[in-house]
């Protein structure tokens, strides 16, 4: 009897110690993605994310700690001949560049991941894991930041500057894994 008392007891404080699930936990963002094209001849295409236009952010972003995994996914076709190397772009207010020159010029702008290569006239799929290779410290950095603020920024892929490219994206996804504490 005393033995099962102790199992018990040590039961009733693990669930007591911080950090176990009963204070902590994840919820997944999921943002369907426009499909979109970047040419450097015509222009950019460009998403404006909301968090706050999802319930699950809105009803946890307070208790937001951290965000502990990200991806943008999507189908990315090269539309010329030639290899692209293509990047994926942000900047941390709503903006409507239209081509890489003034989304540069874009103080507020901030590489979130690649570049990564698609061959001359061919698809490439980036999967979660292909994706999670591709982002940078700062991009992860400043999404969280955009994460716990506004929640309101601005996505664009774009090919190598001052270099043709024509590229098109469709079944895009951004992900976002958010720790939250209960």
């Amino acid at each position: 009897m005393k033995r099962h008392a102790w199992m018990v007891l040590v039961l009733g404080l693990s669930l007591a110690a911080p950090g176990c699930i009963l204070t902590s936990g994840q919820i997944q963002i999921n943002f369907d993605l426009p499909n979109f094209s970047g040419n450097s001849l015509t222009g950019i295409d460009h998403t404006t994310i909301d968090l706050n236009t999802e319930s699950e952010y809105k009803d946890n972003k307070e208790k937001l700690k951290d965000l502990s995994d990200l991806a943008v996914l999507g189908k990315f076709t090269n539309n010329s001949a030639s290899p692209v190397n293509v990047e994926v772009w942000m900047t941390t207010t709503p903006s409507t560049h239209l081509d890489e020159a003034s989304l540069m010029a874009d103080p507020t702008r901030v590489k979130l991941w690649g570049p990564f290569q698609v061959a001359g006239s061919s698809t490439k799929t980036i999967d979660w894991n292909a994706s999670a290779q591709l982002f940078t410290t700062a991009g992860k950095a400043v999404l969280l930041s955009e994460a716990k603020g506004d929640g309101n920024f601005t996505l664009y892929a774009v090919g190598p500057a001052g270099l043709a490219y024509n590229f098109s994206v469709s079944n895009g996804a951004l992900v976002l894994v958010i720790d939250v504490g209960i």
